[in-house]
């Protein structure tokens, strides 16, 4: 039993001891371009070429360039902040870049969110490309944070507590046997 409470309250004081990790995503959409779009060559060449994923990628390795991320912080009027993360990817099989940002305030996750994919459209628009780069899900604040798991910790540290104080058990029960079978011999 108190292997267990050991487990769970060190658990507890190691989860809320940590800061809270606010995360949101915001979401582009690339599609073909209306100003490349005036004869059907044109169009079916966009199509064929966009259902590659190197278009779409090339957008969100944009979007997560030190040099948008800077402009990013400039806007905002904030000097970088240590803590703040920020993640690009493609979902998969789609034309959809997901830009995520995370840190320790809620506020400026999504500022700075809102930031990178405002810095990121204004970059993509001085390209000429065949395809745009439009605005399909904003940022949203976060109402809780995504880490810790408060929950998940706390069950798990539990869990973890019974199952050491089972088997520190089992090896008593084994030991103080083991010494009385020997000291009958």
């Amino acid at each position: 039993m108190g292997t267990m409470v050991t487990f769970f309250v060190s658990t507890a004081i190691f989860t809320f001891a940590q800061n809270p990790i606010y995360e949101t995503n915001v979401r582009l959409i690339v599609s073909p371009s209306n100003v490349f779009m005036t004869d059907l060559n044109n169009l079916r060449s966009a199509m064929t070429a966009l259902s590659a994923p190197v278009v779409a990628n090339t957008y969100a390795e944009i979007a997560q360039s030190p040099s948008i991320i800077e402009k990013a912080w400039k806007q905002l009027n904030i000097a970088p902040k240590k803590g703040y993360e920020v993640n690009t990817s493609v979902l998969q099989e789609t034309t959809i870049v997901v830009i995520n940002v995370s840190g320790p305030n809620p506020e400026i996750v999504k500022k700075l969110a809102t930031a990178i994919s405002d810095e990121t459209l204004k970059y993509i628009e001085s390209l000429v490309t065949v395809y745009d780069l439009a605005l399909l899900d904003p940022a949203t604040t976060p109402n809780s944070p995504s880490k810790p798991t408060y929950l998940y910790n706390l069950v798990l540290g539990l869990v973890v507590g019974l199952m050491a104080g089972v088997l520190f058990a089992i090896m008593a029960e084994y030991l103080t046997v083991s010494a009385d079978s020997s000291h009958q011999e």
